[in-house]
């Protein structure tokens, strides 16, 4: 172990360091950046998001401060593909992290799209990558392969020093024939296997799954045969936006059956437009829009529509929760969820499910038929590519603490000789006789508050958090030579309006005069006056409201 005071916020890599430290996306599915450093210099691997329903916050990304302390040594943003919990953090942390982009043309088409209300758009330097060519990155020399994935163009990215070389695979499967894009170039992989693969960082998330699951080519073929069995209803497909071979297995079914198509969700629009603009969803026939859509007879009309999981703004809760302003499903329907459930929204899920069902909406998942294949691989995938890429060392990342773990335990039982599991902040050295965790960085989320970035574990995020379970109280105590004149109470969250608000109104205001002639003549103690409320009001219900108390004389 190094001297531990070498590490921090200001740890910089010497010519003798290849490390990674995780920033986000270990321990936890989405929000993934990670970083690479050796000689003085860094790469980010990854800028994504996860999303949240609470508080007012509806997404966080991981807190970028240590990158940002290490802002003019990064010399560039790598990104495997552009699902949200990829690229989606670019458009909040770029101006505090200010280095170059390269991505595949289809994850530029995305991130173009995000920035294009930024007024600081045209400063982001976006390089488009091919696949299996090489380039360099300050004193890196990376190498993009194309990976089958749930979404175009995601890549494993090789990354080589003179101390050797690191893949990071981003997210990934095999897929012998997938319906777009090419199949994963293995002679490629088994090549860069024969050369110095120090550490392989690979997703955890389907770990459990014990063997590949179908190809994207069975899954349209499945498609079109579920909506042949469906002919008397309006069918619904809802699938990931970002979903391009789905979304075009749905189209494709809907002209095999003479159905119309209409796309409902902005984000599946988004999605159509980039695919489009880089050549993908080329031949698609006319899109009907969604007034026309109902304006039709059921069995005529096939929907693609985001809401998979069940995303409290998505369109497909708006239709379920009645709130679409002009789709509406009933008995004449039907949805096929294309896609899996995604660890941490099974509550939504089932909430959307029970949802459709009041409205007499028929439902089929994919536990039901076989209409979603994943994206990430399988512990059959993973040992098909330990044994490509023959790794002196594992590095689970990308899965709950049970994802990285169990990946760990395969590894091992794999016969990797090295395997670290880490934690979002570890520093872990790569090069050396022993690859090992060797310090720890400040990490954690950040916020996306209007307009604006907060610390989620901060002040800010802990008042709310206390708001919304424990109420609020404030007090405006207004005095006079004489003693208090009046006092102004306010509640907020802590008893209905009517005789009840009423009683504890008074009661507070009560204890208040009860106990102010105790700040002997100390009238700008607000803090015994605070302490005062919030022991009345726990005394009277039982809760410890976040309580402000002011004192003005007049």
């Amino acid at each position: 172990m190094k001297k531990k005071e070498k590490f921090g916020m200001n740890y910089v890599p010497t010519d003798n360091d290849l490390v990674f430290v995780p920033l986000g996306g270990t321990n936890e599915v989405g929000m993934v950046l990670g970083m690479i450093g050796h000689d003085g210099e860094w790469l980010i691997i990854d800028c994504g998001i996860t999303f949240y329903s609470s508080l007012g916050i509806d997404i966080l990304t991981a807190n970028p401060t240590f990158a940002s302390r290490q802002n003019s040594r990064i010399k560039g943003m790598l990104i495997t593909h552009a699902h949200e919990d990829h690229i989606g953090a670019i458009e909040y942390l770029w101006p505090v992290l200010r280095c170059p982009v390269y991505v595949t043309p289809f994850a530029a088409a995305v991130l173009r799209q995000k920035l294009e209300t930024k007024s600081w758009a045209s400063k982001v330097n976006i390089t488009e990558i091919q696949f299996e060519g090489k380039f360099s990155v300050g004193k890196f020399q990376a190498e993009a392969i194309q990976m089958a994935h749930s979404i175009p163009e995601s890549a494993a990215f090789v990354i080589t020093t003179p101390l050797g070389t690191v893949v990071h695979a981003g997210d990934w499967r095999f897929d012998q024939t997938p319906v777009i894009g090419k199949k994963v170039n293995e002679s490629k992989l088994e090549k860069v296997g024969k050369g110095n693969v120090l550490a392989y960082l690979g997703d955890s998330t389907n770990i459990f799954t014990p063997s590949d699951p179908s190809s994207e080519s069975i899954i349209r073929e499945n498609l079109l045969n579920l909506v042949k069995k469906h002919s008397d209803k309006r069918i619904t497909i809802a699938c990931f936006a970002s979903n391009i071979a789905r979304a075009e297995s749905s189209i494709l079914a809907a002209e095999k059956t003479g159905r119309k198509i209409a796309i409902v969700g902005w984000s599946l629009k988004k999605m159509f437009a980039a695919a489009q603009e880089t050549w993908y969803l080329k031949e698609i026939p006319h899109l009907i829009d969604e007034k026309t859509a109902m304006s039709m007879p059921p069995n005529k009309v096939l929907m693609l529509c985001t809401g998979s999981q069940g995303e409290i703004s998505s369109a497909l809760v708006r239709i379920a929760s009645g709130k679409h302003p002009i789709i509406k499903m009933n008995e004449d329907d039907i949805v096929f969820f294309s896609s899996r459930v995604i660890p941490g929204n099974e509550k939504s899920i089932g909430e959307l499910h029970n949802l459709l069902a009041i409205r007499k909406v028929d439902i089929i998942t994919s536990s039901e038929e076989n209409i979603h294949a994943s994206g990430h691989p399988s512990r059959e995938s993973i040992a098909k590519m330990y044994k490509l890429l023959k790794p002196k060392a594992v590095i689970p990342v990308h899965g709950e603490a049970r994802h990285l773990i169990a990946q760990a335990h395969f590894a091992r039982d794999s016969g990797i000789k090295h395997v670290i599991t880490p934690h979002n902040g570890s520093i872990i050295q790569l090069a050396g006789a022993k690859p090992e965790i060797i310090g720890e960085v400040q990490t954690g989320k950040w916020a996306v508050d209007g307009n604006r970035m907060v610390a989620f574990e901060g002040s800010i995020m802990q008042e709310r958090l206390k708001l919304s379970e424990q109420g609020a109280v404030f007090a405006t105590v207004i005095t006079e030579r004489d003693g208090i004149k009046r006092i102004e109470i306010g509640i907020i969250g802590l008893e209905e309006r009517g005789k009840p608000f009423e009683l504890l109104e008074s009661f507070i205001r009560d204890e208040i005069k009860a106990n102010f002639g105790k700040l002997q003549g100390n009238s700008s103690n607000t803090r015994t006056l605070e302490s005062v409320v919030s022991a009345s009001v726990a005394k009277k219900i039982g809760k410890r409201p976040i309580v402000a108390v002011h004192i003005v004389t007049v």
